[in-house]
């Protein structure tokens, strides 16, 4: 009887380690999943905020506890433990930090000014470029585990889309946004993602925040954008709506640095499934 030296313990081993040693060569899975790690943490931000905005929706509110907030909450931990195990030189801590000051003082903007069903339909968008994103994330990396990971957080947030596109659908055959106000809230939302959000992110990625040498070309962000919107294009079919969603990450040349309000305390801390809900800061 012949065994497949290809299929034995130690050969799956040697491809684990060859493909984790390619991952750790790659930057813009790097840069991505880094990304990724820091907004998924300060998502406390957002929930709290939520929570105030569907104040009259219990049912919501006890879905964003018990559901949402602790999905994001996962994928905050596992992409941040993945980035410290695979990129050890890279000061997680000390980049976050950078971030989440930057951040906090413009996670929420004019938040007070939307309704529940603006909220709803900003979230949904929100959703639906972060399951595509990590989807698309997902078909660039050579681990495998690393490609598990991002495909269960893309289901997680496609679920999330779901959710948020129904509430959404209720709240406006109340109170109906209408459609240009509708349409200048999608594009606002799916630009300002690639404009501010993931923008503030990779600016606290590279050498200042690294012991050591890094173990990757360095990309500028415009490089970062342009390379994801081709896998973008490449890796997810393109209808009429993903094309509108996404039109920014192809769309390099309109890149411009964001523009931050002035610094404001951060939200304070509410009850949450039975505890508090720390938001978001450096630990």
């Amino acid at each position: 009887m012949t065994h497949d030296k290809g299929d034995s313990p130690q050969s799956r081993r040697e491809q684990s380690c060859t493909q984790q040693v390619m991952t750790r060569h790659n930057g813009l899975v790097f840069y991505g999943l880094s990304a990724a790690s820091f907004l998924e943490t300060a998502i406390p931000l957002h929930a709290n905020a939520l929570l105030d905005v569907f104040g009259a929706e219990p049912e919501v509110q006890r879905w964003i506890e018990e559901h949402w907030w602790p999905v994001k909450c996962a994928h905050a931990r596992e992409t941040r433990a993945y980035v410290e195990a695979t990129w050890p030189e890279f000061d997680w801590s000390s980049a976050y930090g950078e971030f989440y000051e930057a951040y906090r003082a413009q996670a929420c903007p004019r938040r007070d000014r939307r309704g529940p069903a603006r909220e709803a339909l900003v979230r949904s968008v929100a959703a639906a470029q972060a399951a595509a994103f990590y989807r698309c994330l997902g078909s660039a990396v050579d681990d495998g585990g690393l490609r598990q990971l991002l495909c269960r957080m893309s289901a997680d947030e496609s679920a999330h889309f779901a959710c948020f596109r129904r509430l959404f659908a209720r709240l406006d055959r109340d109170k109906r946004l209408g459609l240009l106000t509708t349409y200048r809230t999608i594009v606002t939302c799916a630009t300002r993602a690639r404009d501010v959000d993931v923008q503030l992110a990779f600016s606290r990625l590279n050498a200042p925040h690294w012991y050591g040498g890094v173990p990757f070309p360095e990309m500028d962000y415009r490089d970062f954008v342009l390379r994801m919107g081709k896998i973008v294009r490449r890796h997810l079919p393109l209808g009429a709506a993903q094309r509108f969603l996404f039109r920014p990450w192809w769309q390099a040349r309109c890149l411009r640095p964001p523009s931050l309000p002035p610094t404001r305390p951060a939200p304070r801390a509410r009850a949450l499934a039975g505890r508090r809900l720390p938001a978001g800061a450096p630990q």
